[in-house]
Parts: structure tokens; C-alpha cells; sequence
């Protein structure tokens, strides 16, 4: 590096220290305890306690190694959680356990956070050199995105296989049509990525794109091609089973089959009730989360003018052959979420330095009576636009995030579960369904149980709770006329139990209290003990 690129890399280094520093306050909060954090976010709480069974302490280190290899949960694959335990281990030295606030933080700076910075220096870098203000305005502008931002307040495997994306779109750029050790490496880092949650395997149209490209301009032999695109498969299958080493075990294998089919079946039909998916529904959100509309479309003709018209013809291909599956299977085959598309997104958006000279000059560019230098100069200002709608929308986001807990309607409504359950014996134990987003912590007398499957008679009487915790907004979303069951018959049962609830008639349950978070049932049995007396 020249003096320019280390004095701009030394700025982005401050930068992201920064940015890393900004949200360690509001991922503190929260997180008093794993009930806590279940109410805030769900997808975090279930695979905590597999995370800390992994580096529990054991009698024999054959014993430490099974609960590290085999700890039952391979929805996201093994190398997202041991990156993960590998952080709490300092933790664990220092006997900080028990320290869940402390457990979250780590969790949320070091595997979500981390990996989207170092995620955003490589594309910076990819795209820039690290020479000049162009390096700077990318790196604050792909920060600032709102699902990026949004997507640093959780601990989820996203970002990590954003950064296994982009470090494969990065190793394929720098081969250069070779099919040489950059080639291989970049199958490596494909393989892995596939393994944290299955992005890789959208690279396939980018692959055959290459050896295709690689065809067309000779730079190697047809044998060499054919013998790269195996290797690469090869390649890619072993860092696969290297970041899932425990599927060589039959019993491994099928769970992880198990859980693959049931998520590829929730993203296209839908979880107990269909997901409503398509153009339609999920542009509204891709544009809250991302960017408007003029912005998604100029970041797409940019990559295409890259591709056909720029100096680095064969990345902007490699971004657009990227960005067309998965975008594709977001509009059209499987339910929005925000963090589908930040594999896409933040490469993508790296289009924006075309529009960028390598130096300024304000005199040149008023002086220049050519037409293309003023559509260059509203697609900056579209860019600028769109920057101060990211902040307005981060800032909001870091609020609530800041102050989720103080405003927390869950643990409001657990002070008025206290009330009520007050009225019991202290003597007894109590049985007690609670929604997932609902706050219970744990007591001496009370065993709460948090269902995510969806509420009906034969369920409530298979366990005989005692107290039923029922969330208003459940209530809401599953009575709506416009929800359609998976299977219509079974949902028909599960929409008669939310419909008495909403009317306070669930049967054997008296209805003690409501407000508009949730419902609190008594088991009639109990009411009858309990209760009669203060009526």
C-alpha cells in the first residue's frame, strides 16, 4: 500500500471501531436472562442452550469433545455454533456463565457484527483499494444500510455467511479466469458457506457463468476447464463436510436431513399456516429494509453497465450472476425475511463507486458539457438520498433497541402475572403455557413451558396447565380471514381455540385478567380453590 491507501485504511480501521462500539449499549439490553431474551427474540433463545451444552463442563475430555461435536442441533450446521462457543470460552475460563447480558453481547458483536464489518472491508477493498474518499463514502453508505444495521442487534448465522459469500466473490475476482490456487480457494469458502445455511449453494449460476467465461476467452485449455469445475465441486464438498464434520455419523446425517427438509419446506409453503410470498408482498418490505425502488434499479443497471461497458468487466459479472437467484427465489418462491438478501445486497450496493471518480474536480465536472456527466450527478444525489433515509431509519431502530426492555409490554404484563398468580399456594407447583414472546422467568413454584406450535384443545388437555399465558397479537393473526392453514382441517381446530379465547370462553379455563398484550386463563379446578372466595 501507498501512503494514501494506508492513511485511508487507518480511517476505516477508526471507523468500524466505531460503528463495533456504537452497539455494544443497546445489545446489552434485553438480556437479563434466556427468558428475556426469548421474549425479544425467539430465534436466539432456541439455540442457546445447545450452544452452552457444547462447552459445559464435562468429567473427561472424550466427554467435553461429544458435547462440543454432538449437541443435537444442526439447523444452522456446526461451524456457526462452534465460532460461536469459541468466543464464550474466555467466558467460561473467567466463570462468567452466568452472566447471560454478558453472554448475549459477545454473541451479538463477535458473530453477527464482526463478520458484516470485516464483510464490508472486503468489498471496500475489492472495489476501491482503499484509495481515496470512494473508499470511505462505501464503507459509512453499505454500514448504514437498514438491514445491516437491523441485523446487528441479533445473534444469527447471517453474517457469518454474508462474509463467506463475499470472501468467494472476492477469491474469484482475484483468479481472474486463471482456475488457479484462488479458484480453489474460493470452492473452499463456497462450501463453507453452503454449510452455515445453504447461501452457497446459490453460487451456481456465477460458477457456470465462469467456466464458461473461461471458455470464451481461452485463457486455459477446455481439459483444465472441465478438470477445475470438478475440482471445484470436490472442493466444495469437503469444506462442506468441514464445516458439518459430525454428518459422518449416520445419526447426524439423518437430523440434519430432518431439519433441511422441514426449513426448505417452511420457506416456500409456510410454518403451520401459509406464508404469503411474492412481488407483491415482498418488494414493500425490501424497499423498508434496503432501499427505494429507484435506488434497487439503479444498483442492478450499474452492475449491468459494469459488466458490458466497465474496466472490470468480469466482477460486476460475477455480482450480477450472485445477485440473480437468490433475488429471485426473495420476489417470487419463498416468505420475506430482511436477512435473506444481505448476501446480495451488500455487494450489490458496492455499484454505486461507478458513479464516483477516482479524484474530484467540481471545476471539470460544471465546466464538462457532456450528457453523461450530469445523469452520473442525480444518480449521486439519489445515493445521498437514500443515505439520509438509512440514517433516519437506523436511528429509530437504535432507540427501540436501546429501550426495548424499559418499554417492554411483555414484562409489563408479567408484573400483572405475578398479581394473579399471588392468589395461589406458595406450596404447590403450577403448570404454565406461556407464548414465546411472553416474559416468564424462572420461579421456585412455577414450571412455564413456551409452545411455539400453535394452540388447540387436544394440546391444552394433553398437558393439563394450570394457567394459560395467551398473547392478544397471536389471537389477531391467526383469526384474520385472509389466513389459510397448511392443513385446513387441523387449523380449523387451532382457530376455534383462538376464538374462544378472544371471547374469554376457553372451556375448563376461567378468564382473571386482560389488557391488550395478552390473556391470563386459570385452570377452572384451581380458580374454584383459589379464587371463589375473593369474588
Amino acid at each position: 500500500m501507498d501512503k494514501s491507501q494506508k492513511t485511508t485504511s487507518f480511517i476505516l480501521i477508526l471507523l468500524g471501531l466505531v460503528y463495533f462500539l456504537l452497539f455494544i449499549p443497546p445489545n446489552s439490553v434485553g438480556s437479563k436472562d434466556i427468558e428475556m431474551v426469548q421474549v425479544f427474540q425467539p430465534d436466539e433463545a432456541v439455540p442457546l442452550p445447545y450452544l452452552l451444552k457444547m462447552i459445559q463442563p464435562s468429567d473427561s475430555p472424550k466427554q467435553a469433545l461429544v458435547n462440543f461435536f454432538f449437541y443435537q442441533y444442526y439447523f444452522y450446521g456446526f461451524l456457526y455454533l462452534a465460532y460461536s462457543a469459541v468466543w464464550l470460552l474466555p467466558l467460561k475460563w473467567f466463570s462468567l456463565m452466568g452472566n447471560m447480558t454478558l453472554i448475549m453481547v459477545m454473541l451479538r458483536q463477535l458473530v453477527s457484527l464482526l463478520p458484516i464489518l470485516l464483510s464490508v472491508y472486503l468489498l471496500v477493498y475489492l472495489q476501491t483499494q482503499f484509495k481515496g474518499y470512494r473508499a470511505i463514502i462505501l464503507f459509512v453508505f453499505l454500514l448504514s444500510i437498514p438491514a445491516v444495521f437491523l441485523n446487528n442487534f441479533w445473534w444469527h448465522p447471517d453474517g457469518l455467511s454474508t462474509f463467506f459469500a463475499i470472501l468467494t466473490i472476492f477469491l474469484l475476482e482475484r483468479d481472474n479466469l486463471s482456475f488457479g490456487r484462488n479458484f480453489y480457494l474460493a470452492s473452499i469458502t463456497c462450501g463453507i458457506c453452503a454449510g452455515i445455511k445453504g447461501v452457497g449453494f446459490f453460487f451456481f449460476l456465477t460458477i457456470l457463468v465462469y467456466l464458461i467465461m473461461g471458455i470464451i476467452n481461452k485463457k486455459v485449455s477446455m481439459q483444465r476447464i472441465i478438470l477445475s469445475a470438478v475440482g471445484f465441486l470436490a472442493c466444495m464438498a469437503g469444506s462442506f463436510l468441514l464445516a458439518n464434520p459430525t454428518l459422518v455419523y449416520a445419526g447426524a446425517r439423518e437430523i440434519f436431513i430432518r431439519d433441511s427438509m422441514e426449513t426448505a419446506q417452511r420457506l416456500s409453503q409456510g410454518y403451520t399456516v401459509v406464508y404469503a410470498k411474492g412481488l407483491q408482498v415482498s418488494l414493500p418490505q425490501l424497499v423498508e429494509d434496503y432501499s427505494s425502488v429507484p435506488f434497487l434499479i439503479m444498483t442492478f443497471f450499474l452492475c449491468l453497465w459494469g459488466m458490458f461497458r466497465g474496466t472490470r468487466r468480469l466482477l460486476y459479472t460475477i455480482l450480477l450472476t450472485w445477485a440473480i437467484p437468490i433475488t429471485v427465489m426473495i420476489f417470487f418462491l419463498i416468505h420475506y425475511k430482511h436477512q435473506y438478501w444481505l448476501p446480495v445486497s451488500l455487494p450489490l450496493f458496492s455499484t454505486v463507486t461507478i458513479l464516483f471518480p477516482e479524484r474530484i474536480s467540481i471545476q471539470k465536472v460544471f465546466k464538462n458539457k457532456k450528457f453523461t456527466t450530469w445523469p452520473a450527478i442525480i444518480l449521486i444525489g439519489l445515493l445521498f438520498f437514500q443515505f439520509g433515509n438509512n440514517l433516519n431509519k437506523d436511528t429509530k431502530v437504535y432507540s427501540q433497541a436501546l429501550h426495548r426492555e424499559e418499554k417492554s409490554p411483555a414484562i409489563r404484563f408479567y408484573n400483572q402475572v405475578v398479581k394473579v398468580m399471588s392468589h395461589l399456594s406458595q406450596n404447590r407447583s403450577y403448570h404454565i403455557l406461556q407464548d414465546v414472546r411472553m416474559y416468564v422467568p424462572p420461579s421456585e413454584n412455577w414450571y412455564s413451558e413456551a409452545v411455539f406450535d400453535l394452540l388447540n384443545y387436544d394440546l391444552i388437555r394433553e398437558k393439563n396447565f394450570h394457567v394459560l399465558l395467551i398473547l392478544q397479537q397471536r389471537i389477531c393473526d391467526y383469526l384474520e380471514s385472509s389466513v389459510e392453514g397448511l392443513d385446513p382441517q387441523s387449523f380449523s381446530a387451532v382457530q376455534d381455540f383462538y376464538r374462544d379465547a378472544k371471547n374469554g370462553e376457553i372451556r375448563r379455563y376461567k378468564l382473571v385478567y386482560e389488557d391488550s398484550f395478552g390473556l391470563i386463563f386459570i385452570h377452572q379446578k384451581t380458580y374454584n380453590e383459589f379464587y371463589i372466595e375473593d369474588d
